[in-house]
């Protein structure tokens, strides 16, 4: 099955018949990274205004983590975690895709009802996105977070889990099919390193200790951007 195909049928899946509603659109630029892992999380970043980690300068004593949770429902999460001095931010971002066959406007919406109605998100980004014969709509925004999350200690959990805490960083584990799971990517100065791991809800045996505690922190994470279930009043 094609990822257009496969990805479609997820969408249609996860997704409640609302009906479409017409999106504009940014422009399609140069396009992701050729690499497979990074197709559509590349298209995510540009979406959201930024520039892929691999490529982002950092200056010395600078740092930034992002861990991608990417699942077979929709929205998919990026947590992003900078890093300068003693200073710790971070942010969580709900993307996903809409693809189509050859007219941007005919893209699903459907999964942009369902986020608004259970998520709290800022404003949503749409980006017309192209790579190889694969159409689609990039999709994402901000989640508006309860509460005050601890970054530094997210991020300390993050090191435990799935960082090296000294020495070089190591290339993607080559544990399957990428696209789903926990990618994580790390960049110090002009270190750059990334690593990927199976979580529970993935179809190859996921890493003890490492892939299910990372999804754990990222669902939990996302959990604090949920909307209250409106009860009704009789």
């Amino acid at each position: 099955m094609s990822r257009l195909t496969f990805a479609t049928t997820l969408l249609l899946a996860v997704a409640s018949p609302l009906i479409a509603q017409q999106a504009a659109f940014t422009a399609n630029d140069t396009g992701p990274s050729s690499e497979a892992i990074f197709e559509t999380k590349d298209a995510a970043i540009a979406t959201a205004g930024l520039i892929p980690l691999s490529r982002t300068p950092l200056k010395k004593g600078e740092r930034e983590v992002r861990i991608w949770y990417s699942g077979f429902g929709n929205p998919q999460y990026l947590v992003i975690i900078k890093q300068n001095g003693a200073n710790i931010s971070g942010r969580l971002m709900l993307w996903w895709d809409q693809y189509y066959e050859s007219d941007p406007t005919s893209a699903d919406v459907r999964v942009d009802n369902f986020v608004r109605r259970g998520y709290d998100c800022g404003p949503i980004s749409k980006r017309d996105s192209h790579f190889g014969e694969d159409r689609w709509i990039s999709s994402i925004c901000e989640a508006k977070l309860k509460g005050s999350p601890d970054w530094k200690s997210f991020l300390s959990e993050v090191e435990a889990h799935a960082l090296s805490q000294s020495g070089p960083v190591t290339p993607v584990d080559n544990q399957g099919d990428e696209n789903w799971g926990i990618t994580v990517e790390r960049r110090s100065g002009v270190n750059y390193g990334v690593s990927h791991y199976h979580t529970a809800l993935t179809l190859a045996a996921p890493e003890p200790g490492r892939g299910p505690k990372l999804q754990d922190m990222v669902g939990d994470l996302a959990a604090a951007a949920k909307r209250e279930p409106v009860v009704a009043q009789h």
